[in-house]
């Protein structure tokens, strides 16, 4: 069970606006409205997942394109054009 607790009295150093806004629940400080915990260790896995998948689809993509630009691939795809028209 979770448990949450806002805290009203400001640490040393801490301005007394933000002590209003710290929530700590099961012992970790949150970042009001959000309910992200300040140090979590995945808190930015999701940014770094998009990363790495936007990066395999720009090699694919070039990969694709190198392939296609071929001579063999070409004459390939011509041949089925040119079956397909009737030409």
């Amino acid at each position: 069970m979770s448990r949450t607790q806002h805290s009203a009295t400001p640490t040393p150093g801490q301005d007394p606006a933000a002590a209003q806004a710290t929530v700590v629940r099961d012992g970790q400080a949150v970042v009001p409205g959000h309910g992200l915990v300040i140090h979590d260790p995945d808190l930015g896995a999701s940014t770094v997942e998009y990363a790495i998948v936007l990066l395999a689809a720009a090699a694919f993509g070039g990969v694709m394109a190198a392939v296609i630009a071929s001579d063999a691939v070409s004459e390939l795809l011509m041949g089925i054009i040119s079956k397909a028209l009737g030409i």
